[in-house]
């Protein structure tokens, strides 16, 4: 990696970061700080920013190109990121999510930094969840289930268990042998984990439990769930894609990161939403007003409560700050010109 001038403002180059570089700046703690702040800045509209643009292509559902972009205040670099989602490319040992996150210098508009967005999607994706976790959760919730051992299964273990004092981990997945090998690596860690050979037996028994798949039709049903759960449904981040059924919307106090995405791409809500079948009293809104506290959150130890991930531009653009300030502070990142 090149060295940076040690100075105040930017050089004339655009400061390439690669996924490695990227995760090594950022510490789960400082992870969930980011969500933390880019959630606030969502519901209190500092932050400027538009729905998740796709492009659909043929293969399995959610295969596209996608384009989120946005500012997370007025004060730091605004941008964009474009990557494309192959979601059968972890049956093959690749990232389902591929491309970069650029950004754009506040005062003059010139491109200072491009940064791996597999590993920003990586991290703020848990980090997010954990903030609502943190939020939502009873606080002595510590069984955790995950439905699916993808990529963000494994993030999503050390995130929780960063919040909440998780003793034990459920896993179930549609390859047994692969949900028992994911289980088996996480005890390894030192992480009971457990494989079911259910997605049902899985949940029975769990204080939280994360959809992370990314599953066309339900694989968590609301009948399974007991009072008190709390649910991360993160998986489904397009309207073809549904992680839940309804009657798990339906018995559910509900939680969004984006209410304009949710209302876009979270058909297992906006569909029953526009059908009456759910209405305010499920659809509380958005977690960044909970940690704001203009809205409320759980209520009762035995409420059901659902925070639906969808993903927000401003977790992004404020995890490519944070990565590019550090990085150029410690003189990380290869400096191209364009």
């Amino acid at each position: 990696m090149s060295s940076l001038p040690s100075r105040q403002g930017y050089s004339n180059g655009l400061l390439v970061i690669d996924g490695p570089t990227a995760e090594s700046l950022v510490s789960i703690e400082e992870a969930i700080a980011l969500a933390d702040i880019a959630l606030r800045r969502t519901s209190d509209e500092t932050a400027q920013q538009d729905i998740r643009r796709t492009l659909p292509f043929p293969g399995m559902a959610g295969t596209c190109l996608s384009v989120m972009y946005g500012s997370a205040s007025e004060a730091e670099p605004f941008g964009a990121k474009v990557q494309s989602v192959y979601p059968h490319n972890f049956e093959h040992g690749l990232p389902s999510h591929q491309g970069g996150v650029l950004l754009f210098d506040r005062q003059t508009g010139r491109p200072v930094a491009l940064i791996n967005a597999s590993a920003i999607t990586g991290m703020r994706t848990p980090a997010a969840s954990a903030v609502a976790t943190r939020a939502l959760s009873r606080p002595d919730a510590c069984e955790l289930a995950l439905i699916g051992y993808g990529e963000q299964a494994e993030r999503h273990i050390a995130t929780i268990s960063a919040v909440r004092a998780i003793s034990r981990v459920r896993v179930w997945g549609r390859n047994p042998e692969k949900a028992k090998a994911f289980a088996d690596h996480q005890t390894s860690k030192g992480i009971p984990a457990i494989p079911y050979g259910t997605a049902r037996a899985a949940v029975d028994g769990a204080d939280i439990v994360c959809t992370v798949t990314s599953a066309k039709s339900p694989v968590l049903m609301g009948e399974w769930l007991a009072p008190g759960t709390h649910i991360n449904a993160v998986g489904a981040s397009v309207a073809a894609l549904q992680e839940v059924d309804l009657e798990c919307v339906q018995r559910s106090r509900i939680w969004v990161d984006y209410m304009p995405m949710a209302m876009a791409a979270a058909s297992d809500i906006f569909e029953p939403l526009a059908k009456g079948i759910i209405g305010p009293a499920n659809l509380i809104g958005e977690i960044g007003a909970v940690l704001n506290g203009t809205i409320s959150g759980r209520n009762a130890p035995s409420e059901i409560t659902l925070y639906r991930s969808l993903g927000v531009p401003a977790q992004d653009i404020v995890f490519a700050n944070f990565i590019f300030q550090k990085a150029r502070d410690l003189g990380l990142g290869v400096e191209v010109s364009l």
